[in-house]
This record gives C-alpha cells, sequence and structure tokens, in this order.
C-alpha cells in the first residue's frame, strides 16, 4: 500500500536525512517535499537519489510556509504530514521566527482541520528541547532574545491547543552526526575564542544522533496509535553529556583535531557573563543578537548551556518502539572516518 508524506524542510540538515531514511525504509513511500529554491530541489533530490528510485519518489511542491496555495498542494492525498520547517538560527528579530515558526506552522495545521475528509493525516511536528523555554519564564513573557526558542515554544502551544487530535510532536535533543552544517561549525568558532576558556559549567545536555532522529520521526509516521495528542522527548540512549566533552569529541571526530577544554581550575562567574552578554547585545546600532552572532556566544545560547533542558526519551520508547539505533561510540566512529578520508583527498 502507498504510504504518501508531506515533508517541510526537507533542505536543512535534518530533512535531508529524513527524507534518505523513509525512503529506504519502505519501498511504499512517495513524498511531497516543499522548497523554497531551486538550490533546495537538489539538496532534497540528491538525498533521494541515495535510495534506489528514490528520485522518482519524490515530487517537488515549490513554496514556503506562508503559502497556502503550496501547502494546499503538498497536503493533496497525504497520510503523513513530517513538518519540519524552521527558522533555526539563535538570533535575529523575534517576528522572523514568528513568521514561519509559528505562523507558518498555524497556517499549516488549520489546512489541516479544514479538509473535507473523514481520514485525515498524522500531523508529526519536529520540535526541540528549547520548546521547554517556558519552564523558566512565563508563558506570556517569553524573551524575545531568544527568538528561536521562543518561536518552538509558541508553535508546540498553538499545536497543543488545535481541535485535531492525531498529533505527534517530536522534542530532539542537540542534533549531532554527518554533514552537519548547522550546529558543528558553531562548536569549531565556539572553541576557537578565548571566552571558551572560562565559559561558566554548563547543565548536562540531552544529545541526538541525526539518525536518531530520523528513527523516531519515522516510527511517529507508522504508529498506529490515533486520536490522542503526544509529546515524545528524542534523546541518544547513552544519557545526557557534559558540554566539554560533547564539544570534544563532536568538534574533535568532525575536523580531525583536538580542540581545546575550558581551564580545571577556573571558571567565570555565570552572573559576570550573563551581564556581559546582556550589555553587548543592548548596544544601539550594533545589532549583536539581531543580525549576526559571534562564535555561538549569545544569551539564547547560554540559556540552553545553563538552564535544565534535559530530556527523557522513556515514553517514546515505551509508545512507539524508539531505540536509539546509532551508539555514540558509533556515531564517533562515523564522524572519524570521514574526517579521515576527507583530510586525506584535500
Amino acid at each position: 500500500m502507498i504510504i504518501k508524506f508531506f515533508v517541510t524542510g526537507g533542505s536543512g540538515y535534518l530533512g535531508r536525512n529524513v527524507i534518505q531514511y523513509a525512503l529506504s525504509q519502505n519501498e511504499n513511500i512517495i513524498i511531497n517535499a516543499l522548497s523554497r529554491s531551486n538550490v533546495s530541489d537538489e539538496i532534497i533530490l540528491k538525498a533521494a537519489g541515495n535510495i534506489d528510485k528514490g528520485r522518482e519518489r519524490v515530487r517537488i511542491i515549490r513554496g514556503h510556509m506562508n503559502d497556502e496555495n503550496s501547502l494546499k498542494e503538498g497536503l493533496n492525498g497525504v497520510n503523513v504530514i513530517v513538518h519540519m520547517a524552521a527558522k533555526v538560527q539563535p538570533y535575529g528579530y523575534y517576528e522572523g521566527h514568528d513568521k514561519i515558526n509559528v505562523q507558518g506552522t498555524s497556517l499549516l495545521l488549520s489546512l489541516v482541520e479544514s479538509l473535507k475528509t473523514s481520514n485525515k493525516p498524522r500531523f508529526v511536528h519536529i520540535s526541540s528541547f528549547t520548546a521547554r523555554l517556558s519552564d523558566h519564564f512565563p508563558i506570556d513573557l517569553l524573551p524575545d532574545w531568544a527568538p528561536y526558542s521562543k518561536s518552538k515554544c509558541l508553535s508546540e502551544k498553538e499545536i497543543l491547543k488545535s481541535s485535531f487530535e492525531d498529533i505527534i510532536i517530536l522534542r530532539l535533543g542537540w542534533l549531532w552526526g554527518k554533514d552537519d552544517n548547522v550546529l558543528v561549525p558553531m562548536l569549531y568558532n565556539l572553541c576557537k575564542n578565548p571566552i571558551w576558556k572560562i565559559i561558566p559549567k554548563s547543565q548536562p545536555l540531552s544529545i541526538t544522533h541525526i539518525t536518531n532522529a530520523c528513527e523516531a520521526i519515522y516510527l511517529s509516521c507508522i504508529t498506529t496509535n490515533k486520536n490522542s495528542k503526544r509529546v515524545y522527548e528524542i534523546e541518544d540512549y547513552e544519557g545526557k553529556v557534559d558540554m566539554d566533552d560533547f564539544l570534544e569529541f563532536y568538534v574533535g571526530s568532525t575536523y580531525n583535531i583536538k580542540p581545546s577544554r575550558p581551564f580545571k581550575t577556573f571558571r567565570a562567574p555565570r552572573w559576570l557573563v550573563w551581564g556581559l552578554f546582556t550589555c553587548v547585545e543592548s548596544i544601539p546600532l550594533l545589532g549583536y543578537s539581531k543580525t549576526w552572532i559571534f562564535d555561538g556566544m549569545n544569551r539564547e545560547c547560554l540559556l540552553c548551556l545553563h538552564k535544565d533542558y534535559q530530556l527523557d526519551s522513556t515514553k517514546a520508547k515505551e509508545e512507539i518502539g524508539y531505540s536509539g539505533i546509532i551508539s555514540k561510540e558509533q556515531g564517533i566512529v562515523d564522524l572519524a572516518e570521514l574526517a579521515k578520508k576527507k583530510f586525506q583527498t584535500t
């Protein structure tokens, strides 16, 4: 039986991996993929091309998250929606994040609600550990200086108040793995910054290997349990890691280097670093944290490190059969092998 997906955000780091993974798991899966440009088209089709007859099973839908007509076209006849499209940068004016992450999500969900069919598609929304921002701030006082976190928190709120029931929200940890063009370059720059040596010690982090994220998303699409809103948290099965260790093994394996670690005997107090970043971000006309970011350092990044955003995958393991098929050790080995091949050819 043909299973038809509508995928948003398919050209992103997670999106292209999800497309490849889903096509590899079931030859009866076909995909409508929302794409905003020719460049995005090629990224999506290249990912599909790694699977036998994969390109033939993907149809490009040209449009974006605020384009009602393209969303309607993508929804035509689908069984599952995998909604990954988002503005992910941890800086910028909140309005830009709200337009895509909140308003775009609301529009897509309203179109699903209005479908004139008794067999509506499941809505799988890909969220983030940062959606737990409301654990630390009142929901009506979420700070604009944490635009990504605020938008993910509010997009979840919009989804959970929907009258539509067949909804799964997946909160992913810090995504890592091969071909990462989002987090690892930021961490690489961070470890070269002198401030990294004295950065306050972080809370333990929940990390999620890209393949484990794909596993959880695929399982959410095929599970037979319906008619209930569910929120699952997804992390690697080894549990939490220290930020210092995460940066060392992730950056080290990806770039074939030994990154510096913070000093063991001295860490700047959190209040001092927080105050410094707050002052710099508040300088008029500088645009810091609004139009650019310096080596992964701003208040939103600090918030993600120094507040408790830890996840628990127990519910996902019990209800959808999530296991975390890639171990941390295997992920490191894969990265090291890729780095070795890369540096041998350069």
